[in-house]
């Protein structure tokens, strides 16, 4: 009964999510046999760091180290979106890499995962929205073709 107990907090952990960081852990109680879930938060997250691109990696490293398999994927499209949000163009060399990371560092620096995973929704709701504005636009200069023959009539 105490490895069924360990095996189910275990799992447990594993499948903290993006969106929700807290933890259910069994009760079980030996006479009746009646489980009910209790709820822990935890109480350490750990932050990526805004120093210098170094300091990130390792930050970044300890993170995923920390992190499920799924919530590892999350992490690393969240930062995929987030790193092809803020690259800066220089008109002579292409990509200037110094403010590329600068302008990384200071939307990334000092979050936690689930601030990450909110940056990165952000741009991804901004991106939708720019894209329907588009297809509005569009959509409002097609012309009906009944009112377009009433007009040459």
């Amino acid at each position: 009964m105490k490895k069924l107990s360990l095996t189910i907090f275990a799992v447990a952990l594993l499948t903290v999510s993006c969106k929700d960081k807290q933890v259910e852990t069994p009760v079980v109680v030996e006479d009746t046999k009646v489980e009910a879930p209790a709820e822990q938060t935890e109480t350490k997250e750990l932050r990526l760091s805004a120093e210098n691109m170094d300091a990130y990696a390792e930050s970044e490293d300890k993170m995923m180290v920390s992190l499920g398999d799924d919530d590892q994927w999350r992490l690393q499209k969240a930062i995929q979106i987030i790193g092809n949000n803020n690259i800066i163009y220089d008109a002579e060399d292409g990509i200037d890499n110094y403010k590329t990371d600068a302008a990384f560092l200071k939307q990334v620096g000092g979050k936690t995962f689930k601030e990450v995973c909110e940056v990165a929704v952000g741009y991804l709701k901004a991106d939708q929205q720019r894209e329907l504005d588009r297809i509005k636009d569009l959509l409002g200069t097609i012309k009906d073709p009944k009112a377009a023959s009433e007009v040459d009539v």
